[in-house]
């Protein structure tokens, strides 16, 4: 997933879409990037191969430094307050992204 993630910021950039602070945490059997949104959003989140923290999930935040390995560091620094991707341009960018990885055959039937 982090692939397509690394995609899907890509394709934010290129849409000329804002890119909110995303932190990357490598750790775990895969590397994992949390796209930091507005609250409400994992409400009514359903994007494939993502999973959605809502009001009962935490998130560690790195500190403002750290902004490369090792450990949990900011992919994409923070711009500034409320400062977050919206859920619209991040669900089709990340979907996008998503068809690219599986080729040809998924993206038919996507």
């Amino acid at each position: 997933m982090e692939l397509t993630g690394r995609r899907a910021i890509e394709l934010l950039r290129e849409d000329r879409a804002a890119v909110g602070p995303v932190i990357l945490d490598p750790g775990g059997p895969e590397p994992r990037l949390y796209f930091l949104v507005p609250p409400g959003t994992a409400a009514d989140w359903e994007e494939p191969g993502t999973v959605p923290l809502g009001q009962k999930c935490h998130v560690v935040v790195p500190p403002a430094g750290a902004t490369e390995p090792p450990g949990l560091h900011w992919h994409v620094l923070p711009r500034g307050p409320r400062s977050l991707t919206q859920p619209g341009p991040l669900r089709k960018a990340l979907g996008q992204a998503r068809r690219e990885r599986s080729g040809p055959a998924e993206a038919a039937d996507s």
